[in-house]
């Protein structure tokens, strides 16, 4: 029987990084998750997709914001308990998500805050960014999350 590994607040450092990708973004996801979340002509259809502000279709920035939320769990140690996210403090979506792309995850450790209230957990604020195939930004968020300490 194999033993899990956890990691806490006290594995965590300011500065340490966390990479995971690629992930392969098609057609056919960017319409699936469109026509379910975000059914705007430049997510649906190619066609329609080239009297838009975007001139093609591209993916929603809430499928690439999901995109990432899985490129961040495969790229974070396991959590005993599981990661929680606590708060997105900012957002940006710099260059839109097309069919093709490969995405990659980079995520920095800002700081390490413990809990008052809770000492059994610790708030991390964190800094994500995707980048395409060709090291560009795509998407970018500082976000708070909580995660166990040992006590």
């Amino acid at each position: 029987m194999e033993t899990q590994t956890y990691t806490y607040m006290e594995d965590l450092a300011a500065g340490q990084i966390f990479e995971s990708g690629p992930v392969d973004v098609t057609e056919d996801e960017i319409i699936a998750f469109a026509r379910k979340f975000d059914p705007q002509d430049f997510h649906l259809d190619a066609e329609r997709a080239k009297d838009t502000a975007f001139g093609e279709l591209v993916a929603s920035g809430w499928h690439t914001a999901a995109m990432t939320m899985s490129m961040i769990v495969a790229a974070m140690p396991k959590m005993k308990g599981g990661m929680i996210g606590r708060t997105v403090e900012n957002m940006s979506w710099l260059r839109p998500v097309r069919p093709g792309d490969r995405l990659s995850y980079r995520g920095e450790v800002l700081d390490i805050l413990p809990s008052e209230r809770d000492p059994a957990r610790a708030m991390v604020r964190t800094k994500n960014t995707v980048f395409n195939q060709n090291g560009k930004p795509v998407l970018e968020m500082v976000c708070l999350i909580v995660v166990p300490r040992r006590i």
